[in-house]
């Protein structure tokens, strides 16, 4: 039995489609949780911008639809994520635990729906801390603790009839809207909080079937392994015989979100630690370098050890890159470990 992982979930962005779909299209309250995010940020919309966990970047599309002029840029650690592309915007593949970004290089930095995926999220907060810059803002999302458990409950129930559990890994049941305002006050000193409470109101089978479906994977169960079909089969079944017993009522699944926003407070860094490129380039990528050209500046020790950065004819914070051009940036400093290759993508 092959058990998932948030690789694997996120390989294929179509099961994320279809609970974005499923939230669009059937929530009791009208709401667009990017919306949401951009009315608290209350962008100008000369900011750069990092999205961390940026999905199928429907958030950067939004903005960039808006006439946001500043840098966007979108960070997964999925390639399929990451890959997305999206006019004017860079993908980046790497993980919210290791921005490959010098300190206080962006304006904003949002992570929305993600945080609860990772093992360490206060190591997440503070690596954010670091890569926005002072009077800088950090926006995180994260759902009720109990956001869509009636779907969930339903699925792990019948999932575990045939012998399949939450795998580990995927979810940390201890990030949610509840703890994270105190995670982001430990680490920024300061946290605004708004709530939006809200709920899937499904009025056919259907809709209902596909939604429980995208969460298999976050119950253990994978597409081809054995009791797939089975499970799939009696979920259906399960919904139909609610609905067919419930006729005229919708299926009704509570959730809700909270958008915490905090500010990095104004502090003066030690010289060694002060952004060197006064282009506003990539902070990963040195002047010097054979694809980059310009004079040379020395790469602060806490940047990323390995990169490398392919750009398509786009002007990227400051550096352009001639067609299919490829830069490579190594740091050898001795104090840094490897993480392993970023990629960015135009």
């Amino acid at each position: 039995m092959t058990t998932p992982s948030l690789t694997s979930e996120y390989a294929s962005l179509d099961p994320l489609r279809t609970r974005i779909r499923t939230h669009r299209l059937y929530s009791e309250t009208d709401d667009d949780v990017n919306t949401s995010v951009i009315d608290v940020l209350r962008l100008a919309g000369s900011e750069q911008l990092i999205d961390i966990g940026c999905g199928t970047s429907e958030f950067l599309a939004l903005l960039a639809e808006r006439g946001h002029a500043g840098q966007l840029c979108g960070l997964d650690a999925s390639h399929s994520a990451a890959a997305a592309r999206l006019s004017g915007a860079v993908g980046i593949r790497a993980t919210a635990q290791q921005i490959p970004a010098r300190d206080g290089t962006w304006d904003c930095l949002t992570a929305r729906h993600m945080l609860y995926h990772l093992d360490d999220p206060l190591g997440a907060l503070r690596e954010f801390r670091r890569v926005v810059r002072c009077g800088g803002t950090v926006c995180v999302v994260v759902n009720h603790a109990r956001a869509c458990a009636r779907t969930r409950d339903l699925v792990a129930a019948v999932s575990a009839r045939y012998g399949f559990r939450e795998p580990p890994g995927m979810l940390n049941h201890d990030v949610d809207s509840d703890t994270v305002p105190a995670m982001m006050r430990d680490v920024f000193g300061n946290a605004e909080v708004r709530s939006f409470d809200n709920a899937l109101v499904i009025p056919q089978p259907e809709p209902a079937i596909r939604f429980a479906e995208s969460l298999f994977a976050f119950c253990g169960v994978t597409p081809g392994a054995t009791g797939y079909s089975e499970v799939r089969a009696e979920v259906e079944a399960e919904l139909r015989r609610w609905f067919a017993t419930n006729p005229g009522q919708p299926w009704r699944d509570p959730k809700g979100y909270r958008v915490i926003t905090a500010i990095r407070a104004q502090a003066l860094l030690p010289r060694w630690r002060r952004p060197l490129c006064r282009s506003g380039a990539l902070p990963y990528l040195r002047h010097g370098d054979p694809a980059v050209g310009g004079p040379e500046q020395p790469v602060e020790p806490r940047s990323p050890a390995h990169v490398t950065a392919t750009q398509r004819g786009l002007c990227c914070r400051g550096l352009r890159f001639g067609a299919d051009q490829t830069a490579q940036v190594t740091n050898d400093h001795p104090s840094v470990s490897r993480p392993p290759t970023w990629t960015v993508w135009p």
